[in-house]
């Protein structure tokens, strides 16, 4: 009987020990900081000053009105070998940005400005093979294609209707 009491003054024990840990608080972590309020305290009012007159905006010319239209898919002809290619060019204004894949795996990017005449396009190209340069373009009256050369002495040309134009090279 002594050793029954024992073990359920023991177990009593037990269970009321965790009974009292588990009602307590129980925290594992660092502290959160304590946040600062900061007070500002406004001392004057801000005076009102007037602003300066504006300047009449000056009358500039007539806003000159691209008159070519280069969007859409075109055929070129590029380098010592005059591969053909497809290239898509997208216009906005005078800019004109246009990109092909060429047979390598490897794409060109064309960036460049349309002159006023609207007769010629100049801007710089590159390659995902890390090869850049120049390029300039004359447009043939009526659009359906261009010649032009990059870096000055590689042929580049285009055609909408996919007939070489003759010559590439300018």
């Amino acid at each position: 009987m002594k050793s029954s009491m024992m073990r359920l003054a023991v177990t009593g024990s037990v269970i009321l020990m965790v009974a009292i840990s588990c009602t307590l608080p129980f925290y594992i972590g660092t502290p959160e900081p304590e946040k600062e309020i900061v007070y500002v305290e406004v001392t004057s009012t801000p005076v009102e000053t007037e602003a300066p007159a504006a300047e009449a905006p000056q009358e500039a010319g007539p806003t000159p009105t691209v008159s070519v239209n280069l969007d859409g898919e075109w055929i070129i002809w590029y380098g010592a070998s005059e591969e053909q290619l497809k290239i898509s060019f997208l216009q906005k204004g005078y800019a004109l940005v246009g990109n092909s894949a060429t047979g390598d795996g490897d794409s060109l990017l064309f960036n460049g400005t349309i002159n006023q005449a609207n007769d010629a396009v100049a801007g710089n190209w590159e390659s995902t093979d890390g090869t850049s340069g120049s390029f300039m373009i004359k447009i043939s009256s009526g659009l359906p294609s261009f010649s032009g050369n990059m870096g000055g002495g590689v042929a580049f040309c285009g055609s909408r209707s996919g007939a070489k134009p003759s010559p590439c090279l300018e």
